[in-house]
């Protein structure tokens, strides 16, 4: 197995119609109506981090953007979605596993309250040769001597890479693999800040989601010039246009007086009410499963023609809205599936499918 790991300092319901896939270690079913489901249980029998701390309890809070989906997995050569989704609840999935895997290490007479908060476990893979599965972890420690004030003791986000010809069916394994790094980082008596209740920390993780892009009815038209603008809902200008130029898309914006000037790198725009991440030349659409924001799914896109520098409405649009596509060629396989890019470290980086939520860059 090869590893690459990188660690830095630091909810939701889908509804959509998938094929039922028989499990962790089977095969994708097609379903022409959509990308197919597999569901991954979290069972992995790898030797676990043996605390140095005494250790009373630890209790799992999980405050994701998307606590029903573990990510979606595109094939390379083939046209199949495939998502992946606990057989249960996050916090509950989560919470069986350590209580099962770390419980035997708990010491009733001694020792610290652990408090685990996980704001994101995303997982992916690649089914091609070589074969890679791929899970990120994002989370924080607290502790706490009487389970009632709790301070922060780790802040954790690491990337792991699994590069095997079975790669693709090892995401539990792998998951497990995350999961013990991320309690060994916890494994320490060191605390700071202020200490606060279980109810202040799990509020101040929800402030992230009530952002105006997350309650909002609906979606300012505008260019968003930057991933903050984005989550305020608040295009800084409104007045745009888009014109083909030496095979790329320039944003300009329009002056009162009707003069414009090129917007040389937008974060994204809004058009219509359809929300795009602006990147590599290119207007990736964006759609929104409960709190998380998604790569949308091309076939419900309709293109638009380019007119004297003007998008216009295409006439067989069928009530759906079109959006200028560009290829952007070093950053796709050629069939519009968008790499992760924010890791350089990652030698076959996976596809992208969302939108990080605490960085605005684009992620499995």
């Amino acid at each position: 197995m090869k590893y690459v790991i990188t660690v830095a300092l630091l909810l939701a319901q889908v509804t959509l119609a998938y094929a039922q896939y028989p499990g962790d270690n089977g095969n994708p079913v097609p379903d022409e109506d959509g990308p197919t489901i597999r569901v991954i249980k979290l069972e992995s029998s790898i030797p676990v981090h043996q605390f140095a701390m005494p250790v009373k309890n630890i209790e799992v809070i999980a405050i994701a953007d998307d606590s029903t989906n573990l990510g979606i997995s595109r094939n390379r050569y083939r046209a199949i979605n495939t998502v992946s989704v606990p057989d249960k609840p996050l916090q509950e999935y989560l919470q069986g596993y350590i209580s099962k895997k770390y419980g035997d290490q708990y010491q009733q007479n001694k020792g610290q309250y652990l408090l685990c908060l996980v704001q994101l476990l995303r997982i992916n893979d690649h089914r091609s040769a070589p074969e890679r599965s791929y899970v990120r972890i994002k989370g924080a420690t607290f502790l706490s001597p009487d389970n009632q004030q709790f301070q922060l003791s780790c802040q954790f986000d690491t990337t792991l890479v699994d590069a095997d010809k079975h790669a693709s069916r090892d995401h539990s394994w792998n998951m497990a693999r995350a999961i013990d790094m991320f309690m060994t980082a916890a494994d320490k008596q060191k605390v700071s800040g202020t200490p606060h209740s279980r109810q202040e920390i799990m509020k101040i993780a929800w402030e992230r989601y009530q952002q105006p892009i997350y309650t909002a009815n609906h979606y300012t038209d505008g260019v968003y010039m930057s991933y903050r603008e984005f989550l305020k809902n608040a295009p800084a200008v409104n007045n745009f246009t888009i014109k083909m130029e030496r095979n790329k898309a320039i944003v300009y914006h329009i002056h009162d007086d009707s003069s414009r000037n090129v917007i040389p790198d937008p974060w994204g725009i809004c058009y219509k009410g359809q929300l795009f991440r602006c990147k590599w030349n290119n207007f990736i659409p964006l759609k929104r499963h409960g709190l998380a924001f998604d790569i949308a799914d091309r076939d419900t896109i309709v293109y638009l023609k380019v007119t004297g520098g003007q998008i216009v409405d295409a006439a067989a649009a069928g009530g759906l809205l079109g959006v200028l596509l560009l290829k952007a060629k070093d950053q796709t396989d050629g069939r519009e599936n968008y790499f992760v890019t924010y890791q350089q470290d990652l030698l076959d980086r996976p596809y992208a499918g969302m939108i990080d939520p605490f960085t605005g860059e684009l992620m499995f």
